[in-house]
């Protein structure tokens, strides 16, 4: 299966793709094009502190430029996935819709992963995501 570059740069990066590290993409990308990449930003990540969902940490580091290394994202445990990002005093909230996070987990597979990786990357924003900003 052919995939996006931005998608084939993510599995370069995380080693795979799976339905999270692709969540977290967009998440990421969503506060970029909301307060601007890099310079400023930072992330406070929420997940379940292991895989599979932890996994949106990466997707997130690799969109925003938010990184561990930098010190300028941090993971908090929940049990839903979200991301909460800051710039210059502007915040945006991103998370997943009711029951999205329900499905990701009932639908999941190992052998389906590009073609469900490729689902949500491609899902319209305000079905999959909800965005607060404040």
């Amino acid at each position: 299966m052919d995939l996006p570059e931005e998608l084939a740069a993510l599995q370069r990066f995380h080693g795979h793709l799976g339905v999270y590290v692709t969540v977290g993409l967009r998440m990421g990308a969503i506060a970029g094009r909301l307060l601007g990449h890099h310079k400023g930003l930072s992330a406070v990540v929420r997940s379940r502190p292991e895989p599979p969902m932890l996994c949106v940490v990466d997707g997130v580091q690799f969109s925003s430029g938010c990184t561990m290394g930098k010190g300028n994202i941090r993971v908090e445990p929940s049990a839903e996935p979200e991301a909460l990002f800051e710039k210059e005093g502007r915040r945006v909230r991103v998370s997943l819709r009711p029951g999205w996070r329900e499905r990701i987990d009932r639908e999941m597979s190992k052998e389906k992963e590009i073609e469900q990786s490729r689902f949500y990357h491609d899902l319209p924003e305000a079905e999959l995501f909800e965005v607060a900003q404040g």
